[in-house]
């Protein structure tokens, strides 16, 4: 269950049945409506099944098997569940007040272009950090601190 193409494709190229159930009415939120119903086109060739403006209430393992129960509709039986709702820093309880590092009301750290936090000798990069919460996009974070951090210079494109 979740909306990003491309670890769905995978399940169903290796033959499993994949149902995508989706609160909005659409799938990939945060991109262009024509890309988007061009990618649900594509996928539902390749097999998909979506289900938009459907409301999951609640997920139960019984007998072997997931149950989704759906906001007015019938559950779905399903072998596995994956879940994708979202993402959010983790930077609870991590000692950030005890080296005087304020992240913002969503647990954001503010990061200056260097990726220098508030305190100048600590960078902070990836899923913490204001932008998107993408793997390739933390690994150049991490390159460019640490050019900064050796050479003075340090950028992402």
């Amino acid at each position: 269950v979740q909306t990003c193409a491309l670890p769905i494709c995978v399940w169903a190229r290796l033959g499993a049945k994949v149902t995508v159930l989706e609160y909005l009415d659409r799938i990939m939120a945060g991109v262009d409506t024509d890309i988007a119903n061009e990618a649900l086109k594509i996928l539902s060739k390749q097999g998909l099944e979506f289900k938009l403006n459907t409301r999951v209430l609640s997920a139960r393992y019984s007998g072997g098997t997931c149950v989704i129960e759906r906001d007015g509709a019938d559950p779905i039986k399903a072998d596995k569940v994956l879940v994708a709702v979202g993402r959010k820093p983790n930077t609870d309880n991590i000692g950030l007040e005890s080296v005087g590092i304020e992240p913002d009301k969503r647990g954001v750290i503010p990061v200056n272009a260097h990726l220098q936090t508030t305190v100048p000798n600590i960078y902070a990069i990836g899923d913490i950090v204001p932008g998107p919460q993408l793997a390739h996009k933390a690994e150049e974070e991490g390159i460019a601190a640490v050019e900064h951090i050796v050479t003075g210079h340090g950028h992402v494109n």
